[in-house]
């Protein structure tokens, strides 16, 4: 009977495994707990501003260009030759009209020069003699011409000698001077020195684009060479220019021109009486004021975005990123006006 019972326990326990492998059926643990996903907290965006301040603004052109002369002056030995004695400047220096530039050695003319002066002092102590042993009229007549001859000579020999230092015909800078020094030869016509006249300065400038057309006659423009600043005037345009060459052709004379003018240039000539006459050679910048407006609003042009076709700006109110419609007045290249939409102090975002 116990046989009999084991058996049905042993049979009852395999059907239950082959029940339990035929289903798929798998005892697992109980689940854990799903937990809730970590809040994160969006962090404050920060903005880099600028505060509205007013200042002034101007509009205009600047211009580079060096400083020249109209007049020019190459000089030479029209008459003398001879051998350099001394140089008294350098090139570069500034001379005033009659300041020596070079002088020849004059040991000969001074030695002639000796020599007809006592010829003249006895030629009047012999006229002396005959007026005063009361020689005939034509013999005073014939001491009075030796004595006349002997001057001529002396008068000759007297302008070789003051020809013999060459002098700065005009004010101005010294551009070039002769590679020759004390003790070379020099020839009649062999160029010195050249001088540029000082009171007569101009630069050449030529305005970038369609710049050259805000340019007009004897407009007033500043002229800065170095930390200096000087008053400056127009008196050439494109635009005039060939108005200009018409009235030199038709003109019976010829009129002055010592510019050889360009077609994209203008010219500007320094009005200052204070002008630089060391500014010879050197680069200056030409400064002509279009607008100016003073005590406004300005900022950056990078700063005016355009939005559904309206101007705005962005500006920082309570820490947000607010849109201004703003209304731009006066412009430069870099900066604009705002006439409307900011206020002095307000934050404007940079990004």
């Amino acid at each position: 009977m116990k046989h009999l019972t084991l058996k049905k326990a042993i049979s009852a326990a395999a059907a239950l495994s082959i029940c339990v492998s035929m289903s798929g059926c798998v005892f697992l643990p109980d689940e854990e707990e799903v937990l809730a996903a970590p809040s994160v907290k969006a962090s404050e965006v920060k903005y880099t501003t600028l505060t509205v301040t007013k200042k002034t603004l101007e509009k205009k052109i600047v211009c580079s260009g060096t400083v020249t002369s109209e007049n020019q002056y190459t000089q030479s030995y029209a008459d003398n030759s001879g051998v350099i004695k001394k140089f008294y400047v350098n090139t570069g220096d500034v001379v005033k009209k009659g300041d020596p530039i070079c002088s020849l050695d004059t040991t000969e003319i001074d030695y002639e020069i000796e020599e007809q002066e006592l010829y003249l002092k006895r030629a009047k102590l012999d006229t002396q003699v005959i007026v005063q042993n009361k020689g005939t009229q034509a013999e005073i007549d014939r001491s009075g011409v030796e004595e006349e001859l002997i001057r001529k000579k002396l008068d000759k020999l007297y302008a070789l000698k003051e020809g013999a230092t060459l002098r700065a015909e005009a004010n101005g800078t010294i551009t070039y001077l002769t590679s020759l020094r004390a003790g070379d030869s020099i020839d009649t016509g062999t160029t010195v020195v050249t001088i540029l006249d000082t009171n007569a300065l101009y630069i050449e400038i030529k305005p970038k684009n369609n710049d050259a057309s805000q340019f007009k006659m004897d407009q007033k423009v500043d002229i800065r060479v170095g930390e200096e600043v000087y008053e400056g005037t127009v008196f050439m345009i494109p635009s005039a220019l060939g108005e200009y060459r018409d009235a030199q052709k038709k003109s019976k004379e010829k009129l002055d021109d010592k510019i050889d003018y360009q077609a994209d240039a203008v010219y500007v000539r320094f009005t200052d009486k204070k002008s630089p006459a060391s500014a010879v050679g050197q680069l200056a910048d030409v400064t002509l004021l279009l607008d100016k407006v003073d005590d406004a609003i300005v900022i950056s042009n990078n700063l005016i975005k355009k939005v559904d076709g309206e101007q705005v700006v962005y500006v920082l109110k309570d820490g947000e990123k607010v849109a201004v419609n703003v209304e731009v007045g006066l412009q430069t290249g870099s900066q604009a006006e705002i006439t409307s939409g900011l206020n002095e102090n307000d934050e404007v975002i940079i990004r």
